[in-house]
C-alpha cells in the first residue's frame, strides 16, 4: 500500500508543475496593462519602463516563471500591486473565509446528497426515487447564482429573516456569522446535493445487483447488515465525486461570493481581475489547482485504504 501511495504522491509533482506553467502563461499573454494598478495614466513612457524594470516585467518569460515558482515554493507569493499588501496575506484571509463557506456547503451538500441517494436506491422505481431524481436534476440544472438571487428575494427582501450580504453585521459573534452563512451555503451546495445523490443512488443500485448480495441474503443477514456491505463496496465512486466537490467548493464560487459579498477566494479573484492584479490572480489560480490536485491525492489514498482490491492491483 505504501508503494501505491508513493506513486500517487510522485504523480502530483508533474501535475502541479504543468498547472503552474499554464496559469503563468495564460495570465502573461492575455491583453491588458499589468502596470495599470501602479502607474498613473499621466506617467511618461520612461517612468513606465522604470517601474516595469523594477517589477521584473521586462525579463523574458522563462526567467520570470522560474523566479515566481521558486519564490512560491518558499511561500513568497510577492506583493499585491493594487492592495499594497503581501499576496500570501491577502489570499490567506480570503481562503480562510472560503474554507468556512465550503465546509458549511460540503456538510449540507454531501450529507443531504448521500441520504437522498440512499433512500432512492432503497426505494428504486418508487415515488421516493422519482422525487429524489427530480430534486437532483433541479440541483444540477439551476445555476447557483440564480438560486442565490432567489434566496435573497425570499429570505432577505420579503421575509427579512436573513441578511443579504457580508460575513458579519453589527455584532461580530457566532450567531451573526451563522445568519450570514446560511444562504451562501445553501446556494453553493445545490450542485453538490444533485451530484452526490445521483452517484450514491447509481453506485448502490449497481452493488445491490451483484452476486455477493444474494450470498449475503442466503446467509440470513438483515437488510441493515447487507446495506453496510453494499455501502463499503459502493464507496469509491461516491468518494471520488465527494472529493471533487470539496475541491470545487474550496476554490470558491465567484458569482455566489460576489452576490453575497462574501470575502472569499471567488470575490478576491473577481476584484483582482477588475484591478489587473496579476500577482494575486496567478497565486489564487495556482492555489485552486493545488487544491484540486491535493483533493484527488487524498481521495486516491482513501480509496486504497478502503478498497482492498485497489491495494492488490497496485
Amino acid at each position: 500500500m505504501l508503494v501505491v501511495i508513493a506513486r500517487r504522491l510522485a504523480a502530483t509533482v508533474p501535475s502541479l508543475l504543468g498547472a503552474s506553467v499554464i496559469v503563468f502563461l495564460l495570465l502573461n499573454v492575455l491583453p491588458g496593462d499589468p502596470l495599470a494598478a501602479v502607474v498613473s495614466p499621466e506617467a511618461t513612457q520612461a517612468e513606465r519602463d522604470e517601474v516595469a524594470r523594477r517589477l521584473g516585467l521586462t525579463d523574458p518569460l522563462p526567467i520570470r516563471y522560474g523566479r515566481w515558482i521558486a519564490n512560491a515554493a518558499r511561500g513568497d507569493l510577492g506583493e499585491s500591486l493594487a492592495r499594497r499588501r503581501p499576496v500570501a496575506e491577502v489570499i490567506g484571509t480570503a481562503f480562510a473565509n472560503t474554507l468556512l463557506l465550503a465546509s458549511a456547503a460540503a456538510l449540507i451538500g454531501l450529507t443531504t446528497g448521500i441520504v437522498l441517494g440512499t433512500l432512492a436506491a432503497l426505494r428504486a422505481g418508487g415515488l421516493v426515487d422519482r422525487l429524489v431524481s427530480v430534486a437532483s436534476v433541479l440541483g444540477l440544472s439551476v445555476p447557483s447564482y440564480w438560486l442565490a438571487v432567489l434566496l435573497i428575494i425570499a429570505f432577505s427582501a420579503s421575509l427579512r429573516w436573513l441578511p443579504a450580504a457580508g460575513m458579519y453585521g453589527s455584532d461580530e459573534n457566532l450567531p451573526d456569522l451563522l445568519r450570514h452563512l446560511i444562504m451562501p451555503a445553501l446556494a453553493t451546495s445545490a450542485v453538490t446535493i444533485g451530484l452526490t445523490a445521483r452517484m450514491t443512488r447509481a453506485s448502490l443500485i449497481e452493488m445491490f445487483s451483484e452476486d455477493f448480495v444474494l450470498a449475503l441474503r442466503a446467509k440470513g443477514l438483515s437488510q441493515r447488515q447487507i446495506l453496510w456491505h453494499v455501502t463499503k463496496n459502493a464507496a469509491p465512486p461516491i468518494m471520488t465525486v465527494a472529493g471533487l466537490q470539496i475541491a470545487y467548493l474550496l476554490s470558491g464560487s465567484i458569482l455566489v461570493e460576489t452576490i453575497f459579498s462574501w470575502p472569499g477566494m471567488g470575490q478576491l479573484i473577481f476584484q483582482s481581475i477588475a484591478a489587473r492584479d496579476l500577482q494575486v490572480i496567478q497565486s489564487s489560480v495556482l492555489l485552486i489547482a493545488v487544491t484540486f490536485v491535493v483533493a484527488n491525492l487524498v481521495i486516491d489514498v482513501l480509496q486504497i485504504v478502503v478498497n482492498p482490491r485497489l491495494r492488490r492491483a497496485g
